[in-house]
């Protein structure tokens, strides 16, 4: 499954530091192989937050947040369990 970034989350990815980007990018690349797939995905703490829209934890603090948009994740936001509720009121 391919995997597109929201331009704003791409541009907050570019202002962390080249270690937390390889470790976002590991992540990523084990969302799009696993995604569909539960028990290979049980590991990256994927969970329905409803209406299609889906959240995958980055460590204990970061999630990220995404849809499966025309055969592919579209990843929209990044950020903490609280700044995501914020984020999902906007949708």
């Amino acid at each position: 499954m391919e995997l597109e970034l929201d331009p704003e989350l791409l541009a907050q990815l570019r202002a962390l530091t080249k270690a937390e980007r390889v470790k976002i990018g590991a992540l990523h690349n084990r969302m799009r192989t696993a995604f569909g797939r539960p028990h290979e995905h049980r590991g990256l703490g994927v969970r329905s937050l409803g209406h299609g829209v889906f959240e995958c934890r980055h460590g204990l603090a970061q999630r990220l947040v995404f849809q499966v948009e025309a055969g592919a994740l579209y990843v929209h936001f990044m950020g903490t369990h609280d700044e995501v509720r914020r984020f999902l009121r906007k949708l």
